[in-house]
């Protein structure tokens, strides 16, 4: 029997027949309207909050996949300080940070805070990669401590990198430096 299998985070998987999901998918297809299809959450003016997204709208970013998101940031404040985490060979994504968060959540203190974080009915915030910290640090770096680091979680060789919202540095620092760490999430336009 095939099997169409979803990661439900936390290594729990769910594997439903092949038939069912396409049953069920095609049967929710028919009954949407063609808006509810296609309509990506409204987006408000950079800076402002997006209303039941999780947080403030940060901007675009057109990702190496070729598809434009819109970035969100967690809203109030960060989720608190943690290291980025312990050595060892990673092949991390310099604007994927979903992609790069569900690589390190289970050994890496920041990847997992960032993770963790739930907002608005919203369970797939991530540490943001490093340009799409570099889209908060041009377009919102009012949101951030100015006088603090903010881990991203792209490394240079096995160093992650970081950013200082103050003086707009982005550098990259030890895994075991404590730094602030902030949830990102997008959507695609």
């Amino acid at each position: 029997m095939n099997t169409v299998q979803f990661d439900l985070g936390g290594g729990a998987v769910l594997a439903l027949p092949t038939a069912t999901v396409a049953e069920k998918l095609i049967g929710s297809l028919q009954q949407a309207t063609p808006e509810a299809i296609v309509q990506p959450p409204v987006r408000q003016r950079i800076g402002e909050y997006l209303p039941g997204q999780g947080g403030v709208y940060a901007g675009d970013i057109l990702g190496d996949d070729g598809v434009l998101y819109g970035l969100v940031i967690a809203e109030p404040k960060d989720v608190g300080m943690a290291a980025w985490g312990p050595e060892g060979d990673l092949d991390m994504s310099a604007w994927d940070g979903l992609s790069n968060t569900n690589t390190l959540r289970d050994k890496y203190p920041a990847a997992k805070l960032a993770g963790d974080y739930e907002a608005d009915g919203h369970c797939d915030f991530y540490l943001p990669a490093r340009r799409e910290m570099m889209i908060a640090l041009a377009n919102v770096p009012s949101l951030f401590e100015k006088s603090d680091w903010y881990w991203t979680s792209s490394l240079r060789g096995a160093y992650p990198w970081a950013v200082v919202f103050e003086y707009g540095i982005v550098r990259f620092n030890f895994r075991g430096d404590e730094f602030r760490v902030r949830p990102f999430r997008r959507f695609a336009l």
